[in-house]
């Protein structure tokens, strides 16, 4: 057997399409049709596939996905998506030989970061991708709000993304910047545009309009599409600067929800404790439920370009807090890939060595590292998860964690998906 791995040539990708629709059945033909020719950031180069004696029998797709790091610090970020080989070729090793080569073309432009979702989770994990959290709501709205609570001067009504688009992209920005938050998606403008995310679900439906002076100004969105039960919401974001755009929102989706006969169910994609979810629980009487689940996975592609690129809004952090009289060092020690790096803090300027010399050596899985970097959990409980390996961290140190990774929300939004 004569394996060959490469990129496909333009005139291949006819082929190409036809390989993912053999792997992956014809449910997603359409998807995978605006994946190769409606998504502006696709490049040629990021199709891995492999050919075996001269036949395209299986492919991986690294997708262009930096992302904000709580909503401050861009971090160049893969998405993987498109593992698939025909039925009669697995069993040959051909994915994991795309994968390797995949992981490679990330350590050659810069990819700080990788990201995937499963239902295969162990596969991706000797490979290197962890388990990180995800959280979903649903809710069942039992009192329809009012129109006449609607917050004075705010009204609704359905985008028009043409002469919507500027505002909509300033409010992406805004809600991760003010919320903190990490993973969305630094959107290219024409992305926005694209047939590939509009498919997945970035399609603004909602736009909250709040009168200024005499001027209607967009000030939130959502993404929301009618379900026999309700609303299934696949993005959703407003100005921090205008809190009540929040409310305004989730008095038309609750009305809309419970409309022609639908159940009045609500529920999408969120990041952890957003307002939205907790004001429409609030304003329809609802029981908010959440799930989390875990077929995300994350990859650190390089532990030392996560730090440095960090490590500003660090120092930051540490001057706003006035805690720049603290000081420690910190060997974190990469299980898998393995890597270490070591982060000092001194006279409150973060610096990132190559060593191993620190006052502690943190030897974490990708998970444990994760579950810190991202927010999911507070140093404070972070130390109780190491604590059973031999790790001793004392309460200045906890502290100091504590200040240089804070925690936070974090979210991928659905139409971002590759």
């Amino acid at each position: 057997m004569s394996v060959v791995v490469r990129n496909p040539k333009r005139e291949e990708l006819a082929t190409v399409w036809e390989v993912l629709c053999g792997a992956f059945g014809e449910e997603p033909r359409e998807r995978f049709r605006r994946q190769i020719w409606e998504d502006s950031t696709f490049e040629l180069e990021q199709i891995r596939i492999a050919e075996v004696d001269g036949k395209i029998v299986s492919h991986v797709w690294v997708a262009e996905r930096p992302v904000f790091y709580r909503g401050q610090v861009v971090l160049p970020m893969g998405g993987i998506g498109g593992v698939g080989t025909l039925p009669e070729y697995r069993g040959r090793g051909l994915a994991t030989l795309l994968l390797e080569d995949a992981i490679a073309y990330m350590e050659r432009k810069g990819h700080a970061m990788s990201m995937l979702f499963t239902g295969i989770n162990p596969f991706y994990a000797k490979l290197g991708w962890a388990d990180f959290p995800e959280w979903r709501f649903r809710l069942q709205v039992r009192r329809v709000p009012e129109e006449s609570e609607m917050p004075d001067g705010y009204s609704v009504r359905t985008c028009e993304l043409e002469k919507d688009l500027p505002d909509l992209q300033a409010i992406y920005k805004s809600h991760a910047q003010g919320l903190q938050l990490s993973l969305c998606h630094i959107r290219p403008d024409k992305f926005w545009l694209d047939g590939h995310p509009q498919y997945l679900g970035l399609k603004p439906s909602h736009v909250v309009v709040k009168e200024i002076s005499g001027q209607k100004r967009v000030v939130g969105y959502a993404c929301a599409f009618p379900t026999e039960q309700g609303l299934r919401l696949s993005e959703f974001a407003y100005d921090p600067q205008h809190p009540q755009a929040v409310v305004a929102l989730a008095i038309a989706l609750a009305r809309e929800a419970k409309a022609d006969g639908r159940d009045s169910f609500v529920e999408g994609i969120t990041p952890f404790m957003h307002p939205l979810p907790q004001i429409l629980a609030n304003l329809t009487g609802a029981t908010l439920w959440h799930q989390v689940s875990e077929h995300m996975m994350l990859r650190v592609n390089n532990l030392r370009q996560c730090l440095e690129l960090t490590s500003p809004l660090m120092e930051k952090t540490l001057l706003e807090a006035k805690a720049d009289n603290l000081s420690g060092s910190f060997c974190f020690s990469l299980s898998q890939p393995e890597q270490k790096a070591v982060l000092e803090v001194k006279s409150g300027k973060v610096k990132v060595r190559e060593d191993d010399i620190a006052e502690v050596t943190l030897s974490v899985t990708p998970r444990e590292f994760c579950l810190l970097f991202f927010g999911f959990v507070s140093a404070w409980q972070w130390r109780h998860l190491l604590a059973h390996k031999g790790i001793f961290l004392d309460d200045r140190q906890t502290a100091l964690l504590s200040l240089l990774f804070p925690t936070h929300p974090s979210v991928y939004w659905d139409g971002d998906h590759f």
